[in-house]
């Protein structure tokens, strides 16, 4: 049997081994897919800090005696990984629950609401929603009073269920009253179903399946790399914890390619991904199967073969309300390792979207948040993928602690503290850098006001010790360095009363805003040069002397539309200044401008760009417009590197009727050096059909030089998340299955 069938074939007897377990054992929960890249939030994210409360708004008072605080006029309320948006509330902060009123919206991982008022809890996910739309993807709820009552059960009162995603929807469940268990079933009680506004129907009791249906795709095509080719994937529900999704693909040059996606939850160890991809390559030498022998009958060339495959398992278990675990194995067979080739051609977005080889990683990460800080245990390795290797971390421990008060000092101290065993092979070498470092680095600031000027003295330092050098006579060193720095800043503003709505600008009143800020930093020499060192994380082993002013400068002219403060425009402008004895470019660096300008709500203008101006010229610059006039927009762009060349970019869409929709997106290299880097022209045509429950998309995608692609999609709007994006024009995150 070959070694890449062997693979598919044991984790598929272990999915329907566990699986098996899991319907036989486990109680319903809400399935969560897809995955996303856990390792990088991970790495990123502070949990000590996201759990908190903050709060924002115009007006914000606070009363000690009941612990409560009380907001007005643009309120936003964050916490964890919830939203919430309105005109003033009444936050009880040692519960942890608000009373929402006017234009509420509410973003919560489980839902969407929009409501005229709430009272809802933070802490446990509960509330109550008055005159209420809450969007449960993929249904909508609308009721005069609608309460939640734990993660996946609420109520409704006096209402409607639908999934049309219409303003005035085609079909609905009018109800008395609704028992709504996410993704399992809801319970109606004197049920009307409605054809657009017409009662066609009456039950007094019924109950409605939410769980998800089958869905198949085909998306046929033609490519340089492949000839004709057939992609087909089937997407269908394996029980209350399971979403499985299979893939048949059809190639003229290669041949077959085939694979599995299984996303799962459980309720009590965590959810995950097992994505499994397997082709055992046949490839032809000619385009078509048709000109593989010449007018003579002779083969054009020979047919090489090729086993590839790559199989992933992403797991992530929340094991307390404090602690979280993460892990990955990666595995992955080509001939074109080296080069990511598999990638490249099966799984062009994954390619885009990590294009180091971090991708490949086999990981384990384990955080847990403390009271004043967050503890870190990660293993990282590589040796799966031979001879691809990257930097190994087994194990790397960090503590974090959180920026805390000392005492009623008004001083606040921070420090971040590293153990890592690292690694490294780079190949084709045969000898390993690796060594044992441990890192310290420490921050004291005593944040204060004179007059109108903000003022943020920091002293601090980092100390590291390593186990050996990139010099092996060299061992057990510890390097040391002096850092400190001061941050300046302040705020001028002025009103004027102004009014107008000339060529639909809506301007009621107007704010400047100029706040600018100085920071001067001063960091030692290393004791220990950083050339001397294998640069395994740059950001700790790259260290060197720095001794700078940075500048910025920042204008915003603001006003009032429907009640909302908005940017009119807004000006950034941030530049370094290096002083005698810094490290590199003495003087002033490349300048950085940010413009975002929004002068009425059909127009929106933005562009960033960098400039050199000792060597006189521009480094980077990117531009966007886009243009919203009564069922169709226009969007122009443009992408400059000094390195990459300068790329135009198109997009036209228009809305023919509430039926149609029609599309066009363009890509123009400019320069030869855009060509190199990003390909050729790139010209995309897609025809919207709205069927209600469905839509269809009849596409065409030309590459020049590679070919075109012509499909015929259908989604099915009650499960958007199924829908494959196959005409964007950026690259998406991390995808199962092929992607060609």
């Amino acid at each position: 049997m070959r070694k890449g069938s062997f693979y598919i074939l044991w984790i598929a007897a272990g999915l329907l081994a566990c699986g098996s377990f899991l319907l036989l054992t486990q109680e319903a929960g809400a399935i969560k897919f897809p995955m996303p890249d856990i390792k990088g939030q991970f790495k990123k994210q502070d949990l000590h800090t996201t759990s908190q409360v903050t709060l924002q708004a115009d007006q914000v008072s606070f009363s000690s005696a009941d612990n409560k605080a009380h907001a007005r006029g643009n309120v936003v309320v964050n916490s964890k990984d919830q939203q919430l948006f309105c005109d003033q509330l009444q936050l009880d902060r040692t519960v942890q629950e608000v009373v929402a009123e006017g234009d509420v919206y509410l973003d919560t991982p489980k839902e969407n609401v929009i409501a005229q008022g709430l009272t809802y809890n933070f802490d446990d996910g509960t509330g109550e929603f008055r005159d209420a739309r809450v969007y449960l993807d993929p249904y909508l709820i609308k009721g005069q009073k609608i309460n939640k009552i734990s993660d996946d059960y609420m109520t409704m009162d006096e209402g409607y269920m639908t999934s049309c995603d219409l303003d005035e929807p085609h079909y609905r469940m009018g109800a008395h009253r609704m028992d709504i268990y996410q993704h399992d079933k809801a319970i109606i009680h004197g049920m009307k179903i409605y054809l657009g506004k017409v009662p066609v129907m009456y039950l007094p009791y019924y109950v409605q399946n939410l769980k998800n249906r089958p869905i198949i795709t085909f998306v046929p095509g033609d490519k340089k790399d492949f000839g004709l080719f057939l992609l087909t994937t089937a997407r269908f529900q394996a029980g209350e914890h399971m979403k499985v999704t299979l893939h048949l693909d059809t190639r003229e040059r290669d041949g077959f390619g085939e694979g599995f996606d299984v996303h799962y939850n459980t309720p009590n160890f965590g959810s995950g991904l097992v994505s499994a991809y397997y082709t055992d390559e046949n490839q032809i030498a000619s385009h078509h199967l048709w000109d593989l022998y010449n007018s003579q009958g002779v083969k054009v060339g020979p047919t090489m073969h090729h086993e590839r495959y790559r199989i992933i398992w992403r797991h992530q278990w929340r094991i307390d309300k404090n602690t979280d675990a993460v892990f990955q194995y990666y595995k992955i067979h080509d001939y074109d390792i080296l080069n990511n080739g598999f990638l490249k051609t099966y799984f062009p977005r994954d390619y885009q979207q990590n294009a180091q080889n971090s991708n490949y990683d086999t990981y384990f990460i384990l955080t847990h948040s403390m009271p004043h800080g967050t503890l870190t245990f990660d293993v990282d390795t590589s040796r799966e993928n031979r001879p691809l290797r990257g930097i190994e971390r087994i194990p790397e421990v960090k503590y974090v602690l959180n920026n805390q008060q000392i005492g009623k000092t008004g001083f606040y101290a921070k420090s971040a503290n590293t153990f890592s065993d690292l690694s490294y092979q780079n190949y084709p070498k045969t000898v390993n850098e690796k060594t044992m470092r441990f890192d310290s680095n420490n921050d004291i600031s005593h944040p204060f006001k004179i007059g109108f000027i903000s003022f943020n003295p920091h002293l601090g330092g980092e100390e590291t010790y390593y186990s050996r050098t990139a010099n092996i006579s060299q061992s057990n060193i510890i390097r040391g360095m002096f850092r400190g720095s001061l941050d300046m800043s302040t705020k001028f503003y002025k009103v004027w009363d102004y009014h107008t709505n000339f060529a639909g600008l809506n301007i009621n009143g107007l704010r400047h805003v100029v706040t600018p800020t100085i920071t001067y930093l001063y960091q030692a020499r290393p004791t220990f040069p950083a050339s001397s060192l294998n640069q395994f994380d740059p950001s700790i082993d790259n260290l060197y002397r720095i001794h700078q002013f940075a500048f910025g400068l920042e204008n915003k002219l603001q006003t009032k539309r429907d009640g909302q403060v908005v940017d009119l425009l807004r000006y950034l402008v941030t530049v370094n200044y290096g002083l005698k004895g810094t490290t590199g470019h003495r003087g002033f660096d490349p300048y950085d401008t940010l413009l975002d300008f929004n002068p009425t709500n059909w127009l929106t203008l933005h562009n960033d760009n960098e400039y050199d101006f000792h060597a006189g010229h521009w480094n980077a610059e990117n531009f966007d417009g886009v243009i919203h006039v009564n069922g169709w927009s226009f969007s122009l762009g443009n992408r400059y590197t000094r390195d990459e060349g300068d790329q135009l970019t198109t997009e036209w869409d228009y809305t023919i009727n509430p039926k149609w929709k029609f599309k066009i997106y363009n890509s123009f290299p400019l320069t030869q050096a855009t060509q190199g880097a990003t390909g050729a022209r790139d010209n995309q045509y897609i025809l919207t059909r709205d069927l209600h429950e469905w839509e269809m998309d009849l596409g065409i995608d030309r590459m020049e030089g590679q070919g075109s692609t012509f499909y015929v999609m259908f989604r099915l709007k009650l499960f958007p998340d199924m829908k494959m994006n196959f005409f964007r024009s950026t690259f998406q995150p991390s995808r199962p299955g092929s992607q060609s």
